[in-house]
């Protein structure tokens, strides 16, 4: 696990919500503190689609993207106050999940690993934490690292100023 805060704020949420950087994230949870609290269950409920011809189980993940609830959650948090607080709960995609997985070269099963960053704003500042789950034990921490590796890179390419917590 690393932490990671955010130098500029604007810079980061302009980024945040009106750009595609984080679009193929999946989003577990989202808390956003305005004059209510607004929490969003990223679950995607299949039922809802069963009546239509497209998509299908095959295609429907077990999260929303964020480039789904992006909108949403703009619309909350925009204004002229700035929210007492948010926290976001992301996932990678499959591809890249599975590519991290490759890279750090170990013998899981990229479906026995869950990658998490948390994306918190508290007390002025945003900080975002990597985490690392997995189904069966395992002292391999190869894709732990790998993760946490990941994460730094996909901020620089992403032209986010940070500074990370030793």
């Amino acid at each position: 696990m690393i932490a990671i805060n955010i130098k500029n704020n604007k810079s980061f949420m302009a980024k945040f919500l009106t750009n595609d950087i984080f679009d193929n994230f999946y989003v577990e949870e989202a808390t956003i503190e305005t004059y209510n609290t607004f929490h969003i269950d990223g679950h995607i409920h299949k039922d809802f689609f069963k009546n239509d011809s497209e998509p299908n189980d095959n295609t429907i993940g077990d999260y929303s993207k964020w480039s789904t609830l992006k909108p949403i959650c703009f619309d909350l948090i925009k204004g002229k106050r700035t929210p007492l607080g948010f926290k976001f709960t992301f996932h990678p995609d499959d591809k890249t999940k599975s590519d991290i997985v490759s890279a750090a070269d170990s013998h899981i099963n990229p479906d026995d690993v869950l990658l998490g960053i948390n994306i918190r704003f508290s007390s002025g500042s945003i900080q975002i934490t990597t985490g690392t789950t997995f189904k069966t034990f395992s002292l391999d921490k190869t894709i732990e690292k790998a993760w946490d590796a990941f994460i730094p890179s996909f901020m620089s390419h992403s032209d986010i100023d940070f500074e990370t917590n030793e």
